[in-house]
């Protein structure tokens, strides 16, 4: 028997979970820290169904022919629930079509996991570009000093609800250099009604653990606000709150007066566990530093 029991750590995802594969599960799984074990559990806050398959397959179909000036240049998926409304519809589409869609498509990502999926569905892996880029931003600035002159419009596939960082920045370029961009609405996203009582039970059921909160959006943050604030006091125990960005940070702060204890670099599963592992390490510094003052 080792001289230091494993500890369970619960981690708390509030989102839906990925199917057919959760990179966010697969990793915490698999990757213990130090002496603690990650028990991941997701708790969906949002509901997402699909909408305008239609007008998507006909895109596909006949905008996306490299020699037709009038076609479109690339896409612009920023979302994993992109990728599903783009999976439901891949059968739909005809061979020929499809065979180029993948072949000579670039495809513009923000995260790795979006472009992780996108390659599982068949796009030529040197055409998913992006993929480090971390925020919206940084990816419009990616796409503005690569794209080259006189550039066809982009395809934004995207929720109905969303930031217009891209679109703006590319847009906004200098002339010769800006990029016209397309957005066609493929999911939309409505608040899961078992959200709150779910949370409430998960809070209550690991009450005496030591557990992550993460939130992956401002949406879902400001619904989870409700919960949290209900059980601030506990929370201040044993519990910490992650994020991942700086935008769901803000809101967060605004809507809860309290900073999360980290906020993820990246939107990676990596970047999140590099954070919990610092955060941790700080505080056994901390103690230790404790201790040795007390000796």
């Amino acid at each position: 028997m080792s001289e230091r029991e494993t500890k369970d750590i619960q981690i708390l995802f509030l989102k839906t979970r990925s199917q057919p594969h959760e990179q966010y599960n697969e990793f915490f799984a698999s990757n213990p820290l130090d002496d603690a074990v990650f028990k991941p559990l997701f708790i969906p806050v949002l509901k997402h169904h699909h909408v305008n398959l239609d007008s998507l397959k006909t895109h596909l179909i006949t905008k996306f022919d490299s020699a037709d000036p009038d076609s479109y240049g690339g896409l612009l998926i920023t979302s994993q629930r992109t990728v599903e409304a783009l999976s439901s519809i891949i059968p739909a589409l005809p061979p020929t079509t499809l065979q180029n869609l993948f072949a000579n498509t670039k495809v513009w990502v923000v995260g790795p996991a979006t472009g992780s999926a996108l390659i599982g569905l068949g796009f030529t892996a040197s055409n998913v570009l992006g993929q480090n880029s971390g925020n919206g931003e940084a990816l419009a600035n990616l796409i503005l000093e690569s794209y080259g002159s006189r550039p066809k419009p982009l395809l934004f596939l995207a929720g109905e609800t969303r930031r217009d960082v891209i679109p703006k920045t590319l847009s906004t370029a200098p002339k010769g250099r800006n990029i016209v961009v397309e957005t066609l609405t493929v999911y939309e996203t409505i608040v899961d009604k078992g959200f709150e009582a779910k949370f409430e039970e998960v809070i209550d059921e690991t009450k005496d653990r030591t557990r992550w909160i993460v939130l992956f959006s401002p949406a879902g943050a400001d619904i989870a606000v409700g919960v949290l604030t209900k059980h601030l006091t506990t929370l201040s125990s044993g519990s910490y709150l992650a994020v991942i960005g700086p935008t769901t940070e803000k809101h967060l702060v605004d809507k809860l007066s309290r900073k999360p204890d980290i906020v993820a670099e990246k939107p990676t599963p990596q970047s999140l566990w590099d954070g919990i592992r610092e955060f941790t390490q700080r505080g056994r510094v901390k103690r230790d530093d404790v201790t040795i003052e007390n000796d």
